[in-house]
């Protein structure tokens, strides 16, 4: 889904990310579709960078499709691997899963352990050796046992430890009024919508397909659709391609057929 050419450099507004990203990562598998440098995005790598050297907390927020997570993923995709710890968790997670989640996304050996005394030594020692940068989506769905746990993993390391708390726009207000944040987060990040203004030119750089739309046509969509939501063009341009592919006279009347599904529901 993403094409990248060079690694190590931070992008420029909407440029493409300049560094792969796991497909994990990306909303819908469309071929062709590029990550952009987002203004969200460009903060995101800003915010983490001060992170990372003061060993600190940032919490990352905003609505949903304006590529919170997606941001977080393009930003590690720059650094060495050993900064990344991804944490894979389930919904809901308990100290036990958090546990688990770091065990693997510290790649260390063997299964857990069944006692969380030796699992978290071996969990403190991993981050110990080298910093690391620490990823948690969904995070307004963390317990107050996760939260603790987090915290003891955070005031156990000498010189903390960078942690970046990914959470929707319902979910910051759950953020904010977690005791333990609110001496540890260094950093608040929100990722916004793209203005109206940078809609045409990002969604050309988004999809070559939309290179023969106009601006007005992109803005339309923009504003009965996508209301600056890269996950939205992202699943316009799904749309849009199957439009083509699947229909005779597309070539002539993709658009129109397009912005009838969005008139009738026909995209949610």
């Amino acid at each position: 889904m993403l094409t990248a050419v060079r690694r190590g450099g931070p992008g420029t507004l909407l440029d493409p990310v300049p560094n792969p990203v796991a497909p994990s990562a990306h909303f819908l598998n469309v071929e062709g579709l590029s990550g952009l440098c987002t203004p969200g995005l460009l903060g995101v790598r800003r915010a983490v960078e001060d992170c990372f050297t003061e060993r600190a907390m940032l919490c990352v927020t905003g609505a949903s499709g304006v590529g919170k997570t997606f941001a977080a993923h393009a930003v590690l995709a720059g650094h060495p691997a050993h900064r990344s710890c991804l944490l894979s968790l389930p919904s809901r997670p308990t100290p036990a899963d958090l546990r688990t989640a770091f065990h693997h996304a510290l790649d260390l050996p063997g299964p857990p352990p069944d006692d969380p005394g030796v699992c978290d030594s071996a969990v403190l020692d991993a981050l110990a050796a080298r910093p690391r940068t620490v990823v948690v989506d969904e995070a307004h769905q963390l317990s107050p046992a996760a939260f603790e746990y987090l915290r003891y993993l955070y005031d156990s390391l000498p010189d903390g430890l960078c942690t970046v708390l990914i959470a929707g726009e319902g979910g910051e207000k759950t953020l904010r009024e977690t005791p333990m944040l609110t001496t540890r987060a260094a950093l608040w990040c929100e990722i916004r919508p793209l203005d109206a203004d940078l809609v045409p030119l990002a969604a050309r750089r988004l999809h070559s397909l939309w290179h023969q739309a106009t601006c007005a046509q992109l803005r339309r969509l923009n504003s009965d659709f996508a209301r600056g939501r890269l996950r939205r063009w992202a699943l316009l341009t799904h749309q849009a391609r199957h439009i083509r592919s699947t229909t005779p006279t597309a070539c002539r009347g993709w658009f129109e057929q397009l912005a009838a599904r969005l008139d009738d529901r026909g995209i949610g």
